[in-house]
């Protein structure tokens, strides 16, 4: 279980500047969890919370009961809207790289099964934006991680492409089980796929307004 625990955060001390008040809720192992709510409400900010690279003001993110609070690692994979990749590195060593023991696929399968087969020998410079993502989300499965937070990942790609990719990632988290937290500012990315939704406020500071339970008939 991954739970995220009264996370408050402030960027400047004392002058007004939080954006986070009292964050709360649990994520179990293998569901799919949507967060959403309009732009500048601290979605990202409490992206980065989770997956370790910023310490909230307050409060704690445990997984499976470890306290990971400010320990970025590889419990919890942050894919950005830009995906970080390696350019010096073609798309099979940069899966290779990330590779970890516990993961039960291979380079080969990881390049199946987000469909980049053919593309082994490829730099990123040489893959259409939605390869890139590809690319991105088989690198965060190398890593096996308990949670895979998407922020916005596939936001900057047009409608078309960006629900072939949605279809994809369902495809992909039947097949593997994998822990996901999908945050996006478009409650219509979630249609389908995700098992509950968490609301955020757009009042300053942010708080939770609801967690709804979807019933979308999903089964694995």
């Amino acid at each position: 279980m991954i739970r995220f625990r009264d996370i408050s955060h402030e960027y400047d001390s004392g002058k007004g500047g939080r954006i986070l008040e009292g964050i709360s809720f649990s994520i179990e192992q293998g569901e799919c969890v949507g967060l959403t709510g309009p732009s500048g409400c601290g979605k990202s900010t409490l992206a980065l919370i989770g997956a370790g690279h910023l310490a909230p003001s307050s409060g704690e993110v445990t997984v499976n009961g470890e306290r990971t609070t400010g320990r970025p690692g590889r419990h919890v994979f942050l894919i950005h809207q830009e995906s970080d990749l390696f350019p010096w590195l073609r798309v099979g060593r940069q899966i290779a790289f990330a590779l970890n023991g516990t993961c039960r696929y291979t380079v080969a399968e990881l390049v199946s099964l987000v469909k980049l087969t053919g593309f082994e020998g490829y730099y990123p410079n040489q893959l259409s934006g939605g390869m890139r993502k590809r690319l991105a989300l088989a690198r965060a499965l190398a890593i096996n991680p308990k949670l895979l937070i998407l922020d916005e990942s596939f936001g900057s790609l047009d409608q078309e492409l960006k629900a072939s990719l949605f279809r994809d990632l369902k495809e992909i988290w039947a097949l593997t089980g994998t822990t996901i937290l999908l945050i996006t500012h478009d409650a219509g990315d979630l249609e389908n796929f995700v098992q509950r939704e968490i609301r955020l406020t757009s009042q300053k500071p942010t708080r939770i307004q609801e967690i709804v339970t979807l019933p979308i008939g999903q089964t694995r």
